[in-house]
């Protein structure tokens, strides 16, 4: 069936036949008209649904500030996240730059016999290839001070300088694509294996995708699988036939990732910020408990052990 419009006043009608509580017309009213509906009702819904009801209808004393509250916490937490990526970013950066340049030389990136040209790489190869070239045609063309000092003067970008204009997905990329010696002395500086890593680059850049972008991030689930860590044994995460209940493609998956790549301080600051915003949206909800939002996370129940290990 077709949607058609609704003007605010029928947005709140539908949300009042849904057994949503609206206490403060005029309040409802300016939410709705400074956010969009789809994505604050639809998008942060789910947990507040009464799902003994055959139709969609809200557990009894729902309002719709609690899902708003919900929307922000998501807000908070995207923001967050992206400030600590970006130092993951600029680290990882700074190492595939380093190793590729001590093999091969700082403009010698763009010559497939120094990366991993197999047969099941060269079509990969080809495209990273021409999607740097792209990325330098672009940046030059739109006035890069930076890339247009180098064409000119030095007819190359050197690699240190090309990581600072590449996509954190087109790092992971390049990664992927790196020779086994190369991939596995930057896997090292995290004690990770090179498999290991490749899965957590690749988290990685989808989820500072959704935080870039401004998509729903609090109940995420990846397809990748992270692997076991000393984490998941420590905080006793469940174990299912030998697959973890938790963390491995979830939210906190993805916090287990930040625990494994960023330094002990920055990783403390970082999640002792997110356990205060958890703890902001406990008190704004009343209809559910904060452990079902800790559970569409992938939260454990004693989640706040990972700061002290």
């Amino acid at each position: 069936m077709e949607k058609t419009f609704k003007s605010i006043a029928e947005q709140i009608q539908i949300l009042k036949s849904r057994n949503i509580l609206i206490e403060d017309y005029n309040k409802v009213h300016n939410l709705l008209n400074d956010n969009n509906y789809y994505y604050l009702i639809n998008g942060y819904k789910d947990l507040f649904l009464n799902d003994k009801s055959n139709i969609e209808t809200y557990i009894n004393g729902t309002k719709i500030e609690e899902l708003y509250s919900l929307y922000l916490f998501d807000k908070n937490i995207k923001i967050l996240f992206l400030e600590y990526l970006l130092l993951i970013e600029n680290q990882i950066n700074t190492y595939i730059a380093y190793e590729y340049s001590k093999s091969y030389g700082h403009k010698n990136y763009l010559i497939p016999d120094n990366l991993n040209n197999s047969d099941t790489k060269i079509s990969l190869i080809k495209k990273f290839i021409d999607d740097v070239n792209l990325e330098i045609q672009y940046q030059y063309k739109n006035s890069n001070k930076m890339i247009i000092h180098y064409i000119d003067n030095y007819h190359y970008i050197p690699l240190w300088v090309l990581v600072r204009i590449l996509s954190f997905g087109k790092i992971s990329k390049f990664y992927s694509i790196m020779k086994p010696k190369e991939q596995n002395a930057i896997s090292r500086k995290y004690n990770l294996q090179i498999n290991e890593f490749k899965v957590i680059l690749h988290n990685l850049t989808l989820i500072r995708n959704i935080c870039a972008h401004d998509e729903k991030l609090y109940d995420i689930k990846m397809k990748s699988r992270i692997f076991s860590t000393i984490y998941h044994k420590k905080l006793n995460i469940k174990n299912i036939n030998g697959n973890y209940k938790y963390a491995t493609r979830d939210l906190f998956s993805i916090v287990i990732c930040l625990k494994l790549l960023l330094t002990k301080e920055d990783f403390n600051c970082f999640y002792s910020e997110f356990i205060k915003n958890i703890q902001k949206l406990q008190k704004s909800i009343t209809t559910i408990e904060i452990q079902n939002v800790l559970d569409r996370m992938g939260f454990p129940e004693n989640y706040k052990k990972l700061l002290k290990l």
